[in-house]
């Protein structure tokens, strides 16, 4: 994993360029990392913001999202006892007024992890349910069995590229249209890819305020995701799944600024457990801090799921963010 790490931080230097003054407005851009749905082409959280006229965007981002959950239920037995680290690389460029291109490289490591301790000693001081998480810690499995047929089973950790995402952006007055196209450059068997190619497309919208002297701004989102016909767990998988998010970002400083999103999907799985065919729901927190001589974003945040369901128990994003033209 370290030297991966230095892969994606020295192809960082090498991209960064001259950069603008100030960055662009935008959410922390978060995801399911549900080892069983982050494989699918579901867009990163994204305002209606593009970034700064003939800029560029580079940013590596590390996600870590934590899920201990069991069913036996109507024939079917799900265990995901995982930690999913993903490593990205994002480059975005805007064109004109209107349009920008960017592109998303992830590296995915699914495995037992380090945080189990940590989240249930989190959960139980802000009085969770810790009832999924009574074996040992940092233990690692990955099983789907339908009618006593094993139709998926991860038993040691597992790591590679994960599906290359290709996004684009069109301003449209006061919306934004969002389109991305997820390619198979992963591995189905190892859950760091579908085998298929999806296609998502989103109308953003929002506006900013005053607050206690400051801007917040509020931005909010709903689109479709339309999945290939992918290699995991084929029969069950359905062909679209919608989602939608809102977020409030609240300048607190000039170079400081608290966030709140929440991201909502549809199923993506027909099935009868909610742990896998569920609503993922995940409410996430933070905060950035903006370096301006030079030129970084540093972003931090914190998600949970609220109800229990499809997304992962707790998940921890840590960018950092250059911008410029």
């Amino acid at each position: 994993m370290r030297r991966h790490i230095s892969f994606f931080l020295l192809l960082a230097c090498v991209c960064t360029q001259a950069l603008a003054d100030e960055p662009p407005a935008d959410a922390f851009p978060l995801r399911s990392h549900n080892p069983f749905l982050q494989i699918f082409g579901l867009p990163a959280f994204r305002t209606h913001e593009l970034i700064a006229p003939g800029g560029v965007d580079l940013a590596l981002g590390y996600d870590v999202a934590n899920d201990a959950d069991d069913a036996d239920r109507l024939s079917e037995v799900l265990i995901i006892d995982a930690e999913t680290q993903t490593l990205n690389l994002s480059l975005r460029r805007r064109f004109g007024e209107r349009f920008e291109l960017g592109i998303d490289v992830p590296y995915v490591r699914h495995s037992g992890g380090y945080l189990d301790s940590v989240i249930y000693n989190f959960h139980n001081a802000i009085g969770l349910s810790n009832s999924q998480r009574d074996g040992p810690d940092d233990q690692f499995r990955l099983l789907f069995e339908r009618e006593g047929e094993t139709l998926l089973d991860v038993a040691t950790p597992v790591s590679g590229i994960g599906d290359v995402q290709l996004t684009g952006a069109l301003k449209l007055g006061s919306l934004t249209l969002r389109g991305g196209i997820k390619a198979p450059t992963g591995d189905a068997a190892k859950l760091t890819g579908s085998g298929a190619m999806d296609l998502s497309l989103g109308v953003h919208g929002g506006g900013t305020m005053t607050f206690l002297d400051r801007d917040l701004a509020f931005s909010g989102f709903v689109g479709v995701l339309a999945l290939g016909d992918g290699d995991v767990m084929p029969g069950l998988q359905r062909s679209t799944v919608p989602y939608g998010g809102a977020a409030l970002r609240w300048h607190a400083t000039p170079r400081f600024a608290l966030s709140t999103q929440l991201y909502v999907q549809g199923p993506y799985f027909d099935t009868n457990l909610d742990e896998l065919g569920g609503s993922p729901i995940q409410l996430a927190f933070g905060g950035d801090y903006v370096f301006p001589r030079q030129r970084l974003l540093l972003r931090i945040a914190i998600a949970e799921d609220i109800a229990a369901g499809a997304a992962p128990d707790f998940a921890l994003h840590i960018s950092i963010r250059r911008y410029g033209n």
